[in-house]
């Protein structure tokens, strides 16, 4: 039988999600992992909520990828109504993470039917009418088993079919539906995913003003209420980079707008990073075969710990247990991922990219491949998928020079033995992002990246014969490109 017989990716964890479409996923809920972030984030959301006049607009801002849309479905299910499934199961998996802050969220939509929550996904358009045709969906759904339906139902339809709104009108309306809410429910949750392409929009077109909704939003957010009102922006950058190109004086109101919001960086530690791959694994090996792993993974985690690798505060019992959970991938493969997808700008959609392609050296490829000599994904296959698939977005231009040098020395060890290229793109790796990750090419990590050990130091050996790579006596590591020890480049950045 095959590996992939008993290896199995979880679907959930590789494809983007859309909060207006993936609304109602109850695999989404079920699959989401409350990583120290988030939690910090639902810990300020939680103290709002017996709070009169404070702040309640966030901006959530990480790169492509990096969660902010699950983390918004899932909000929204923790505020919904009780009596739904889905938001049974969001406590649920928030409950066996922080069970105090689970049981704030409980008792805020206790007795009541929840927050009415308005998803809006952005779109090079003007906000204000995107934001009424949101309003007004959520709120039927809100009402969908209500007999008679409140007025604020037919207001909100007659403004979308107007031609114009003004940001006063739209605000007015919320406050209307607010106090619809406020006989029900315990409030209305606004999220605006992928909000820079509406700020896009208005930096093109002078005079739409839209954003100005946004603060007079924010001020409502502020009072306080039997329904409070919470708004979140999820940007992939801050609102000044949006405003590029159009004039100083509005560039300084669109800082004081941003003002409003508390931001909060959205990007995951490494170590958050690898227990989320660890939960996109469907492991139905053998006992035995677990048993087995896990041994061979305890001795590559304990000479990690020797070697300062270890992320986080992962000692090396807590590290192999979690390495075990990410079988076929080499433990140094698991650590690398997280850096070198952040690297690449996408994060963990570029992370779950590898994890569900069937692109040549991702890894159910790499599955295809395997056999009783190979039976782990190891560090030099992630340098071949990235530089085939994925080297056109890169985007830092040291990552990219330090990419074209092992790309260079490569072609310059022209025909050789396939284990010594593999030790070269190893090396090349560990280069690239070694420092970043805690990493550095020394022998003990280098000699793990290799199936064999004695084939490891052959392969050392030929490569610096070649003059392919050095080592560097100072840091005590192998170095594919020339240069000193000091890096200026880094230093500098």
């Amino acid at each position: 039988m095959s590996i992939t017989d008993f290896i199995k990716i979880d679907t959930v964890y590789t494809r983007s999600i859309n909060i207006e479409r993936d609304s109602d996923s109850s695999a989404i809920v079920k699959a989401y992992i409350p990583t120290s972030r988030a939690v910090n984030t639902f810990h300020r959301i939680s103290d709002t909520f017996s709070q009169e006049n404070t702040p309640r607009s966030w901006a959530l801002i990480g790169p492509y990828g990096s969660g902010k849309s699950s983390f918004a479905i899932f909000l929204s299910h923790l505020l919904e109504n009780q009596e739904h499934e889905t938001t049974r199961y969001a406590h649920d998996v928030l409950n066996k993470t922080d069970r105090t802050l689970c049981n704030k969220f409980e008792n805020h939509t206790n007795g009541n039917r929840g927050c009415l929550s308005i998803l809006i996904t952005g779109a090079p358009e003007p906000l204000g009418k995107r934001f009424l045709i949101g309003m007004r969906n959520a709120a039927q759904k809100y009402w969908q088993k209500v007999g008679r339906k409140p007025k604020i139902l037919s207001k909100i339809n007659n403004a979308i079919e107007q031609s114009s709104i003004t940001s006063h009108e739209i605000t007015e309306l919320v406050e209307e539906l607010q106090g619809n809410v406020e006989k029900t429910g315990s409030g209305i949750l606004i999220i605006l995913d992928e909000f820079g392409k509406f700020l896009e929009y208005e930096a093109r077109h002078y005079g739409a003003n839209d954003i100005y909704l946004l603060q007079a939003l924010s001020e409502l957010a502020m009072k306080g209420s039997k329904a409070n009102l919470l708004i979140f922006t999820l940007m992939h950058q801050g609102f000044e980079e949006y405003a590029r190109g159009i004039g100083k004086t509005l560039r300084n109101e669109w800082s004081k707008i941003q003002g409003r919001f508390e931001v909060v960086p959205f990007l995951e530690s490494a170590e958050q990073t690898v227990h989320v791959i660890s939960k996109a694994f469907i492991n139905n090996l053998p006992d035995d075969k677990k048993l087995e792993i896990k041994v061979q993974y305890t001795k590559i985690a304990e000479i990690l710990a020797n070697e300062d690798a270890l992320p986080g505060v992962l000692n090396s019992e807590q590290a192999s247990d979690l390495f075990s959970r990410c079988y076929p991938l080499h433990p140094i493969t698991i650590l690398l991922l997280p850096v070198l997808c952040q690297k690449m700008a996408q994060n963990e959609r570029t992370l779950f990219s590898y994890l569900g392609s069937k692109e040549r050296f991702g890894l159910n490829d790499s599955l295809d491949r395997f056999n009783k000599e190979k039976n782990l994904v190891l560090p030099w296959e992630i340098y071949d998928y990235f530089i085939q698939n994925q080297s056109a977005v890169l985007t830092d231009p040291i990552t990219h020079r330090r990419w074209a040098e092992v790309v260079t020395a490569i072609e310059r060890l022209g025909d050789a033995f396939s284990k010594d290229v593999e030790m070269l793109k190893t090396i090349g790796l560990l280069n690239i992002i070694g420092a970043q990750a805690g990493f550095k090419a020394s022998k003990a990590i280098v000699t793990l990246c290799s199936s064999n050990k004695n084939t490891a130091n052959l392969s050392i050996q030929n490569l610096m014969e070649k003059s392919i790579i050095q080592f560097r006596k100072f840091s005590n590591e192998y170095r594919v490109w020339q240069g000193s020890d000091f890096d200026l480049d880094s230093a500098v950045k």
